[in-house]
């Protein structure tokens, strides 16, 4: 490998990414093995039975949204089940707090808490801007954060990797802002197509709950599954 190549390859290790790994698993308690852990759990067959796959919650605001509009627009005769690359996709979220001193009482997806006649507290929405994952991503995605669990007998992911390899590699923009109404920069390094290590750790400076609520509504709408298929 040639030093320039050596320094490219260098510079898009960024934080917990890391190349593909097959090793024995070391998280194994009393014989239990982690791919048992199937909805509260933190990994995945890399190859998972799916015979179906929903997102109820989208369904449920699709129903909302098209009755309190007298119905639905019908733009649409056939589903969308091609990627168009320059399009992002966007999450929306909206946060209730407190008025006086800013303590965060709610973050959902936007729509779901009707935040009008609340006096004391204040309601705020974002967006997250991500770039479409495709088929040949997510192929990527699921080897890189994979090991092979001995008990199980298969590959298995780790998803809280799999979440940050979405993060880092698809958010492309935000109107997020700190206290004091400042927006947050989303920035991309132009050579590894990634977000910069200042972007990272600024949104990894938030609080646990905002970027979880985002992230699981991303693969959401990615319609991922995480279930080991019997």
């Amino acid at each position: 490998m040639s030093a320039e190549n050596e320094k490219k390859e260098a510079k898009t290790v960024l934080p917990d990414v890391r190349d593909p790994e097959i090793k024995e698993s070391q998280n194994v308690v009393d014989g239990d093995s982690p791919s048992a852990e199937v909805d509260g759990g933190q990994t995945i067959s890399v190859a998972p039975t799916v015979e179906s796959v929903s997102n109820t919650e989208a369904m449920v605001l699709a129903q909302k949204k098209a009755i309190e509009n007298g119905g639905a627009e019908n733009n649409f005769k056939f589903p969308q089940l091609f990627i168009k690359k320059e399009e992002l996709i966007d999450i929306e979220i909206d946060i209730i707090f407190d008025s006086e001193n800013g303590e965060v009482y709610s973050i959902t997806q936007a729509g779901i808490i009707n935040a009008e006649g609340l006096d004391a507290l204040s309601a705020v929405k974002y967006t997250f801007k991500f770039k479409p994952v495709n088929y040949d991503d997510m192929q990527k995605y699921r080897r890189q954060s994979s090991f092979y669990d001995s008990n199980a007998g298969d590959l298995i992911i780790n998803r809280l990797l799999l979440r940050n390899l979405f993060l880092i590699n698809h958010l492309r923009s935000t109107n997020l802002t700190d206290a004091e109404g400042n927006p947050i920069k989303v920035e991309v390094d132009l050579e590894t197509n990634n977000l910069t290590l200042e972007s990272i750790n600024q949104l990894y400076d938030t609080i646990p709950a905002l970027l979880d609520v985002v992230m699981t509504l991303f693969e959401r709408r990615l319609m991922m599954l995480f279930q080991v298929g019997g």
